[in-house]
């Protein structure tokens, strides 16, 4: 068994690694770069949607929660009361619960977002390279807003999972 608890840390430790440095530079480089960049911006963005970035960093996140609950479990002896209370148990599951509500984020407020600012352009890409409609604008600019939000708020529950995964064991 001891092959699976090493894999299950390997694979957490790796894919967390992953997961977190995706978003934090998502966050850092790639939102503002592609905001300034206006409609060449959008475009970047369409060709890593199609080419799935966002279906990519959810699965990545899932299989990291995933192994993170098991390796919870076993630390904890079954998700222990004594350990669960204790300063180390609080903290690695208050990471474990960042993790969570930041994989809750993007499946949930990123993915759909994205996928409604790529429909639009799309749209407006095909009526014709006509001035899109003040409306039109309006509603791409509300989702730049609230796809930029959401990143921002995965990107910080991330860190605070990170720092709570590497701080917990040793309080």
């Amino acid at each position: 068994m001891e092959w699976v608890h090493l894999s299950m840390r390997a694979v957490h430790v790796v894919l967390g690694s992953f997961w977190v440095g995706t978003v934090l530079f998502a966050m850092l480089y790639l939102d503002p770069a592609v905001r300034e960049a206006g409609a060449d911006g959008g475009r970047v963005m369409g060709i890593l949607l199609r080419r799935g970035y966002l279906r990519t960093i959810l699965l990545v996140g899932a299989v990291v929660v995933l192994s993170g609950v098991y390796l919870l479990w076993t630390l904890s002896g079954g998700f222990s009361a004594g350990f669960m209370g204790s300063a180390s148990g609080i903290l690695i599951s208050t990471g474990g619960l960042a993790g969570i509500l930041a994989l809750l984020v993007g499946a949930h407020v990123s993915l759909p977002t994205a996928r409604k600012l790529g429909e639009l352009g799309r749209q407006l890409a095909e009526s014709g390279g006509g001035a899109p409609a003040q409306d039109e604008l309006d509603e791409m600019a509300h989702l730049r807003r609230k796809l930029t939000r959401a990143l921002r708020t995965a990107g910080i529950l991330l860190l605070v999972a990170i720092l709570s995964m590497a701080l917990g064991p040793h309080v």
